[in-house]
């Protein structure tokens, strides 16, 4: 008979597993992010992020400016007059918003940081989830399979002990109809895992047919503390650069000076009791520039800013709410399925007594096809519906640890 896992926990590892060797839940799980498209995306975003925050980390945001005049009167009287002029000016950020800029920034990179982290969780969920449908469909088609066989051996007793003239023709054509029957069963669940490993190979980048075997088997849950989703730390960073994007708009209301030092030199003619000659000065020159906030005091963008920070506090809050009810959900979830499983595994002995107790009392003519068949139906039925529940449990184990913030290949929180 096939063996059904208590828990079908799968498990893939950072590295692929050797060619023909199964594949741990670990390894599937570090084949995918490492080909994921979206975590990939996500990763050069949060690079970028990183780049942002080390831009605003700088102490002079403005570049400085560099000023050259030379005048001559060669043009017009030629007096020998020339003035030249050289100039460095630097504008200054004196109300702290280098420092908002940074922490904006700082939020900025937590955000896109958890961005990060929940595509990593949901890509994850989702090929355990693909993992442990194949793994179900597969479980399907081979007791499909062993079905089948018994079918066939069915029918072609049923023809012997027709042709000897034991049993009558309607046990014959009946037997023949579920070997009909047995073989479309085989051919669907045999289409559907074919269809279940084409989703779980989209996941690692490979050829839709290429052969798989993963590594099922019952494993002990242990309790791990929860993490934070990074669906709700997201929230609460983006909340937290909204907050600092007001704060920052009302420091840049006031006005940044602009402080220069140049040198001047200036050569002129001068009359002199003696005569005329050209004097020549040179001058050292300090100025300070400072714009008046008459018109513009940022109030259309303040406001705008004001209400994204409204926006961004009430979608934290609603994530909050969101990540509370999706615990509580997945854990009831969980427990409902651990139990279900444990139950309808714990069924199996009984059932495969029942149909050897059937097939001995069939074979001494004690009892007719349809008992047989009756008994076999609800055998084969016991046996698929604890594939089911084991794939259940591990959706429902990998849902709980998204909720809880963690790749399904940890423990399952307390």
């Amino acid at each position: 008979m096939l063996a059904v896992s208590s828990a079908l926990t799968l498990f893939l590892a950072a590295a692929p597993a050797p060619e023909g060797s199964a594949w741990t839940l670990d390894q599937v799980v570090g084949e995918a992010l490492a080909k994921s498209p979206e975590v990939a995306a996500a990763r050069a975003e949060e690079k970028g992020v990183e780049g942002a925050l080390t831009s605003e980390a700088r102490w002079l945001r403005e570049n400085p400016e560099l000023e050259l005049e030379y005048g001559t009167d060669a043009v017009t009287q030629e007096e020998g007059e020339r003035r030249l002029s050289i100039a460095i000016s630097q504008t200054l950020e004196v109300a702290g918003q280098r420092g908002l800029r940074t922490e904006r920034a700082e939020a900025a990179l937590a955000a896109a940081r958890a961005r990060r982290r929940g595509v990593e969780l949901s890509v994850a969920r989702e090929v355990t989830e693909a993992a442990a449908e194949w793994v179900r469909r597969e479980a399907h088609a081979r007791l499909a399979e062993e079905a089948l066989a018994a079918a066939r051996t069915l029918e072609e007793a049923a023809a012997r002990r027709f042709e000897a003239g034991d049993v009558p023709e309607l046990e014959r054509n009946t037997a023949a109809l579920e070997r009909a029957r047995a073989e479309a069963r085989a051919a669907l669940a045999r289409a559907e895992a074919a269809s279940a490993r084409a989703s779980l190979n989209r996941f690692f980048g490979r050829l839709a047919t290429a052969p798989l075997k993963l590594e099922l088997g019952a494993a002990p849950v242990p309790e791990v503390p929860r993490a934070e989703p990074p669906v709700l730390e997201a929230a609460r960073s983006e909340a937290e650069v909204a907050r600092a994007e007001v704060e920052l708009l009302r420091r840049e209301r006031f006005p940044d000076p602009t402080v220069s030092l140049g040198y001047e030199r200036e050569t002129r003619p001068e009359e002199h009791a003696t005569g005329s000659d050209l004097h020549t000065a040179s001058l050292l020159v300090a100025r300070l520039s400072v714009p008046l906030p008459l018109w513009d005091r940022n109030q259309g963008e303040l406001a705008e800013a004001r209400a994204r920070r409204a926006a961004r506090e009430a979608e934290r809050e609603g994530r909050e709410r969101e990540v509370e009810a999706e615990r509580v959900s997945a854990r009831e979830a969980y427990e409902a399925a651990r139990a279900a499983e444990a139950a309808l595994t714990a069924t199996l002995p009984g059932a495969e007594r029942n149909l050897s107790l059937v097939q001995r009392a069939y074979e001494a003519g004690e009892l007719g096809l349809d008992a047989l068949l009756l008994a076999r139906d609800r055998a084969y039925a016991a046996r698929g519906e604890a594939i089911d529940a084991a794939s259940a449990l591990v959706r429902a184990r990998a849902a709980l640890l998204h909720a809880a913030g963690r790749l399904p290949t940890g423990g399952a929180p307390r």
